[in-house]
């Protein structure tokens, strides 16, 4: 079965049509959606750049980082819900979701960077980060399992 047949994507696409339905707000979602909406983003992001994509721009009204390991820790997905955590703590400052230039100009400084001619510039690694998220499969285990304990009538 392909993923595109499959329960998590069936699920992931209700779930972004209730979000559109709340005008993008996912506080204005119930619980599975919810969550649902959180992973798929989050896991979306990471599965294409690790936790640098994710870290890397700013999220629709900037929420605190926990609302993603949240919702990872809910599934029952701890080591990423810990990843995320680990690496939002690294920042060193308060509410690094608010702070973009704060978070890219760390992330340049630790991980490395391309200068205007094109060089690398090789960063600090003062600080690793647990990419065990990035390409993770069984995420979608853990979030179908959820479902089908937690909420075996809402999607089908």
């Amino acid at each position: 079965m392909s993923y595109e047949n499959s329960y998590p994507h069936n699920a992931c696409a209700t779930a972004f049509q209730k979000l559109e339905e709340a005008g993008e707000n996912s506080e204005a979602l119930d619980e599975p959606y919810r969550t649902i909406v959180r992973i798929c983003s989050a896991q979306g992001i990471i599965d294409n750049g690790g936790l640098i994509y994710f870290f890397e721009a700013d999220w629709p009204g900037n929420p605190p980082y926990s609302i993603f390991s949240d919702a990872f820790r809910r599934i029952g997905r701890v080591e990423s819900a810990e990843a995320i955590e680990f690496a939002a703590n690294s920042f060193g400052i308060s509410f690094p979701e608010r702070d973009k230039d704060f978070r890219n100009k760390f992330m340049e400084l630790q991980f490395g960077t391309w200068d205007a001619a094109g060089v690398w510039i090789e960063g600090e690694w003062a600080i690793e980060w647990d990419d065990c998220i990035c390409g993770d499969e069984e995420v979608w285990n853990y979030l179908t399992a959820w479902l089908r304990d937690n909420f075996p009538d809402t999607l089908g």
